[in-house]
């Protein structure tokens, strides 16, 4: 016999009551006996369902407190939730397509007028250039926007940078037609069918038009970079999820679950290609993976679930384990990738599959894996310090790539299936559980099917395209996947924002930083939509509602939490485009808010609008309709207008021109080292390589990221090496016969050679010492031997050796350059005397203002304010720094001019005192009007408040430069070197002769308030115990500060000057060291000590005065960073006669400590080696110092001979010397890990 279908027992269940057996069987053309034998079945069932019923009510009392209970649990008689909210899709017509089409014009158009004609800031010039070439780009690759922005580069019009800013522009506009189309349908669900409804199509079309000139739209619309492809590509598959909305909804009375299969998978499928773009989207999917799962519960739970409370339980539970597994998995990933690539000493010497199941068999390995899986030292980033065998850190991590997915995979199996699986009604076709999980797991497959185009990056690396960051192509087997692994983590860029920690701490700052990033897209006016906007949806779509604003909030906060960035408003400039997902969201509110203007002045001023059969009729334009228009006009073309004026960069060369700028300042056949910022380095890249501009010119980049990379792979070089090569190779450069410029004045450049920078505009070449005094002859015409001695110590932070001296002389005097009484000379006052200027670069180029008078740089201070952050750097950074340092160089060759003349009115090179005096005037005036274009400019740039505030500090304008430091750390709060400036100031102002004795304590006030401020501040935003806080040197110099000022508080000056009074009164050695001791002990007023100390110095009448008093003004110069004057008192000491053994052997270790503070190392180890050989606790100080300098240059060899040395000569006097024994033991631990490092080395060899 036949049996009865799934369908057909429904269908029986459904009908039996109300048609009769003959009916039923004629129906289903089915054996009587059958039917009547499931009727039989079913009356039965609802015997005992009436029992159950019993007990359910029973249970429903006893639960009805359950907050689950009451809002998921069906009531009796109560229609599904499908047919209580009724949503009755709109279709799109032909009046959509036009209003489409007109979102799109307009939004083209205008992105068309204000798009960069050229470069812009940042990332444009490497990505333009990596789409020309088909290279690959900074990671994480971008490979996807890599290959779509290439088809606009044959467009034949304009530039490649144009065409590709161009692609922004389109992809941007074409956002807008999905966008619109979002906007129409969630409109005009269960308003209208379809056709045109002036409460429909025009809030939508307002809302794209909205978006569309929103502040980072707009912008990132205009310039080459990713995200207007990436806000395509999330507004299409949010137009793909309204739609399986739609049908799920639809289709919700099925027999059969319907889950919306080939939407999800095209969601997944665009998700993935979206992850190939930008990783931003990555907290974009929390918002609609939670909507599908909801969704498709809501509108089957009244028919496949039982019991919603252990439904939701479970569903919590497994979320719960996928936290907390992927956020492990995460960190894991991310802090120990640097090492677990390419740990020290391990090449790629084992496959891939040893690396991965060696652990299997090594049970004390798989002990140690388990054992940190379960207390969570994996999360530690001090576990791979612990780690003990060269290969076991691969080891580990090739264990854990593998045992955690697995492990998520079980735990979820056994919760499916002993838990899951009991809360379905029925296990066969219609397992609930089952078809939701199917639907994940097309949607994940389509995802990884997408994110294949990461694929594109190591094949088109093996090509060896002009542009290919992170050299793909080099490694192979395993290390191949590492890298590409560390291109997609972006590991390059180390970890995001502050510590995780201090993110909670920071919280409410952080929440400030989002609402000023969102109210900056539509400026406060967007508030007038937003606020309608959020009442308007949930009062006519809850779901879009909760799924909007869920949306929103989701995508923003753990984005933020994600980059964590610190209060910087330069961070927040880079972090606030990453948030262009959650303007969608919100755009989608303030759309409905359109709506609510509409339908508000419609009803209350027209009254109209009524029932909403009436409403739907609504389908033309009429009268009334303007008031509501012209309301929403009123309010968005102000929008409008201001986001104009930040976003019309129809006129910005910037970066054209400063690239131009720079590579017009190098002669032909130039070397030019750039330091890597973005605006400088790939702003050249495109030039170069793309327009091909200036081939005769070598340029690279420190990290070798986009051009040739001279100092090696630095992903596999060790740090402590990256000194030496990066010494070696510049080295060699310099010495290549070829011009060499720098993009900055490089550190330690005085390590290189005789060597000095000299400005050339924007750019430094590095020449030899000895054209530095044909500079300053230039100007003085007549300087003496030791002028050309201070002028290269200045240079060479060293003494500048005789034997040196003559011979640049010698060589200047043959090359023509001066003139002198005779040769070799190197010592005295001999004069010499300026003949002619060595040759130039450029000819035409006489002095350095030529070149500033050449650049190209357009646009008055106010136009370029408007600027977006970037761009107005390269004016901040690049040109007014640049120039105000140039006026300061000017400014104080005058002064030294001054100087020269002593009482004379008249300099030898024939300008008078006050021909200098008038142009200290005019360049003061010249650098006080760059200042004001700089602030100008950088209204929110630290760095300007920082230059300029230091700037009128060193111009003794205390007022200005606490101004300028309160504006800096109302910016910023983490910049300490800030609060000591501004407490600086202060404490100047309180000290200062002008200031009433009555005012000091106002300002003293002023400056500790600053230090609590700061002091405050850093409990806040350090994350760390009060053991630690008081080691850290900037907290105790806070404490040191306060310190001060409190003594200052308790002391006046008042009193000090009294005291001083008396001390000038007796005028003997005494009464001055009497006074700068008591200065110094209760006041701590260092300057005016050294004051008090060098007049005590005046009036020393024995020996052992003058050697104390000296050693009390070393220190205090070197306190108030004089380092200069600090040494030289000390030599000038130790050429005193009669000293004693003791008081040279003091006066010589504190000159080599000196040396060491300054890092002025070949003068220090010079210093310490005199009593290396003396077997006491000099000689252990001496040996130990130089070991530790060595270090500090990354000599290790050398270190480990000098440790070896103490050990041999030093070790046995530690039974003896509690001293010797500390530092031998200090020893003793450097020389081990020296040795381990040697060891690993060779073994990576």
């Amino acid at each position: 016999m036949a049996k009865l279908s799934h369908l057909e027992k429904e269908y029986i269940k459904a009908n039996y009551k109300n048609k009769s057996i003959d009916e039923l069987t004629k129906k289903l053309e089915k054996d009587r006996e059958l039917i009547e034998e499931y009727i039989n079945n079913l009356q039965n069932s609802q015997k005992t369902s009436t029992k159950n019923n019993s007990k359910k009510e029973k249970s429903n009392k006893e639960n009805s407190g359950n907050i689950l209970s009451k809002l998921f649990s069906k009531k009796d008689n109560e229609e599904p939730i499908f047919k209580r909210y009724e949503i009755k899709p709109y279709h799109l017509s032909k009046i959509d397509a036009v209003f489409a089409a007109i979102a799109f014009l307009f939004t083209f158009f205008l992105y068309l007028f204000t798009l960069t004609p050229s470069l812009s800031a940042g990332d444009n010039g490497e990505l333009t250039t990596a789409a020309y070439f088909l290279g690959v780009g900074h990671a994480p690759g971008y490979p996807f926007y890599t290959l779509m922005s290439k088809l606009f580069t044959y467009i034949p019009v304009g530039n490649i940078a144009w065409r590709t800013n161009l692609f922004s522009g389109t992809c941007a506009a074409i956002a807008m037609i999905f966008f619109y189309l979002i906007m129409v349908k969630v409109l005009g669900q269960n308003r209208v069918e379809r056709g045109f409804s002036p409460i429909v199509q025009i809030p939508a079309l307002f809302a794209s038009i909205a978006f569309a000139i929103s502040d980072n739209m707009w912008a990132q619309a205009t310039m080459a970079e990713v995200y207007s492809l990436n806000i395509l590509q999330i507004a299409s598959m949010l137009l793909i999820l309204v739609y399986w909305f739609e049908n799920v909804w639809k289709h919700a009375d099925d027999e059969v679950p319907y889950y919306g299969n080939k939407y999800l998978m095209a969601f997944g499928f665009l998700y993935g290609v979206a992850l190939a773009n930008h990783h931003v989207t990555l907290p974009f999917a929390f918002a609609p993976l939670l909507f599908i799962a909801i969704v498709l519960f809501l509108v089957h739970k009244d028919r496949y679930i039982n019991h919603i409370e252990t439904s939701f339980i479970s569903i919590f539970v497994f979320l719960v384990l996928l936290f907390i597994g992927g956020f492990g998995y995460y960190r894991f990933i991310m802090n120990y990738e640097a090492y677990l690539y390419f740990p020290p000493g391990v090449a790629s010497n084992d496959s891939i599959f040893s690396i991965i199941f060696k652990p299997f068999a090594d049970m004390n390995i798989m002990s140690d894996i388990f054992t940190a899986l379960a207390n969570g030292s994996y999360l530690r980033p001090d576990m791979i310090q612990n780690l003990k065998a060269p290969f076991y850190p691969t080891l580990y991590k090739g264990m854990f790539l593998v045992f955690w997915p697995l492990f998520l995979v079980v735990v979820w199996c056994l919760v499916y299936r002993y838990f899951l699986c009991k809360i379905d009604k029925f296990n066969n076709d219609n397992d609930f559980i089952t078809g939701i999980s199917i639907s994940y797991y097309k949607m994940l497959l389509m995802l990884a099917v997408g994110v294949m185009i990461y694929a594109y990056m190591p094949i088109r690396a093996r090509a060896l395209p002009p542009l290919n960051w992170g050299q793909l192509n080099e490694p192979s087997g395993w290390e191949n996947l590492s890298y590409l692994f560390s291109m997609i983590h972006r590991k390059q860029y180390g970890t995001s924002g502050n510590d995780v920690a201090a993110a909670f701490i920071l919280h409410p700052e952080q929440v400030s930083a989002l609402i000023n990033i969102f109210k900056t897209q539509l400026t406060v006016l967007g508030l007038l939509f937003l606020i309608p906007g959020l009442f308007q949806i949930f009062k006519k779509n809850k779901f879009i509602g909760i799924f909007s604003v869920f949306g929103l909030l989701s995508f923003a906060v753990s984005l933020m939490a994600y980059t964590n960035p610190p209060p910087s408003v330069r961070t927040l400039s880079f972090v606030e485009v990453f948030f262009l997902p959650a303007t969608l969201y919100m755009l989608v509110i303030i759309g409905f808010g359109f709506q609510w203007y509409m339908e508000y002045f419609n009803t209350n001023i027209k009254n109209v609008l009524k029932p909403s059969k009436e409403e739907s009729a609504d389908t033309t334009l009429k009268p009334y309709h303007a008031i509501s228009l012209i309301a929403i006009f009123a309010i968005m073309i102000p929008i409008f207008v201001m986001n104009l004026s930040r976003n019309n960069n129809s006129k910005d060369f910037s970066n054209h021109d400063y690239s131009y700028n720079m590579m017009n300042s190098l002669p032909d056949n130039a070397i030019f080292a750039t330091e890597g910022g973005d605006n400088q380095v790939f702003g050249l890249v495109y030039y170069t390589m793309v327009e091909r501009r200036r081939p005769d010119l070598k340029i690279y980049d420190q990290k070798g990221n986009v051009f040739e990379r001279i100092y090696g792979n630095l992903m596999k070089t060790d740090g402590r090496w990256l000194g030496d090569i990066s010494d070696a190779v510049d080295k060699d450069f310099i010495e290549s016969g070829r011009p060499y410029y720098m993009a900055w004045r490089r550190d330690g450049l005085y390590r290189l050679g005789d060597y000095y920078f000299k400005a050339y505009g924007l750019v430094f070449k590095v020449q030899p010492i000895k054209y530095a005094l044909v500079d300053e002859l230039e100007f003085f015409k007549v300087l003496t031997v030791n002028d050309y001695k201070d002028i290269a110590k200045e240079h060479l932070k060293r003494d500048y050796e005789n034997e040196k001296i003559a011979a640049d002389l010698n060589a200047l005097l043959d090359e023509g350059l001066i003139s002198a009484a005779r040769k070799n000379i190197y010592d005295g006052n001999e004069e010499i005397t300026f003949v002619k200027m060595y040759e130039l670069p450029f000819p035409e180029f006489k002095t350095e203002e030529d070149y500033w008078n050449s650049y190209t740089m357009q646009g008055t201070a106010e136009e370029i304010s408007h600027y977006d952050f970037l761009t107005r750097e390269i004016f901040v950074s690049s040109y007014s720094l640049a120039k105000i340092d140039m006026y300061n160089r000017k400014i104080k060759m005058y002064q030294k001019l001054l100087g020269f003349m002593g009482n004379g009115d008249i300099a030898k090179n024939g300008i008078t005192r006050d021909e200098a005096n008038q142009k200290i005037a005019e360049f003061q005036d010249l650098k006080k009007q760059e200042e004001e274009r700089m602030l100008t400019i950088g209204f929110d740039m630290s760095n300007v408040y920082f230059a300029v505030g230091n700037q009128a500090i060193m111009d003794g304008n205390y007022e200005r430069a606490a101004l300028m430091f309160e504006e800096l750390i109302k910016l910023e709060k983490l910049i300490y070197p800030a609060y000591f400036n501004l407490a600086a100031s202060y404490e100047y102002l309180a000290r200062s002769k002008d200031t009433p004795y009555d005012k000091e304590a106002e300002y003293l006030n002023k400056a500790k308030d600053v230090l609590t401020r700061a002091e405050k501040t850093f409990h806040r935003g350090k994350d760390m115990g009060d053991a630690a806080r008081e080691q850290n040197q900037t907290y105790q110099q806070i404490k040191q500060f306060i310190a001060r000022i409190d003594a200052q508080l308790k002391t006046t000056r008042q009193q000090a000057d009294n005291l001083k009074a008396q001390a000038v009164k007796e005028d003997t050695f005494e009464s001055y060291s009497s006074y700068a001791n008591y200065i110094y002990q209760n006041r701590q007023d260092i300057e005016e000590t050294l004051w008090a100390k060098l007049e005590a110095r005046k009036r020393a009448r024995t020996r052992e005065h003058m050697v104390a008093v000296n050693k009390d003004i070393s220190i205090l110069y070197a306190n108030i960073g004089d380092t200069a004057s600090s040494i030289n008192t000390l030599i000038d000491t130790l050429k005193m006669r009669d000293l004693t053994k003791d008081e040279r052997t003091g006066l010589e270790f504190d000159l080599a400590n000196i040396y060491l503070n300054s890092k002025m190392y070949d003068e220090a180890v010079s210093t310490y080696s005199k009593y290396t050989n003396e077997l006491n606790q000099d000689g252990a100080f001496a040996l130990y110092a130089i070991g530790h300098i060595y270090i500090e240059q990354n000599k290790v060899i050398e270190a480990l001979n000098i440790y070896n040395d103490f050990k041999r000569v030093m070790s046995p006097l530690a039974a003896t010397n509690d001293v010797i024994a500390n530092l031998d033991k200090d020893v003793e631990s450097r020389r081990l890990q020296i040795m381990q490092y040697l060891a690993s080395m060779n073994n990576g060899q």
